[in-house]
């Protein structure tokens, strides 16, 4: 790899990013406590499958290169 990118262009860097502030979130007082288990394991389910579709259809705009067959 001879290319080079800026850090927040990299998607390693945000994976990292969003990782920490799950970290953070309970030292600044978040209390997850409170939520209701079922109510957020179907919200995190949800999220989860609009990002897929987001992502993959992004993905396939921006690839530069086709897939072989």
């Amino acid at each position: 790899m001879t290319e080079t990118k800026t850090p927040l262009a990299s998607r390693t860097v945000w994976a990292n990013i969003v990782g920490l502030a799950a970290l953070v979130l309970p030292l600044a007082g978040f209390d997850a406590a409170a939520l209701d288990a079922d109510r957020l394991a179907e919200a995190g389910a949800t999220l989860v499958a609009a990002a897929s579709f987001i992502a993959s259809s992004v993905f396939r705009v921006i690839a530069t290169r086709r897939l072989r067959g």
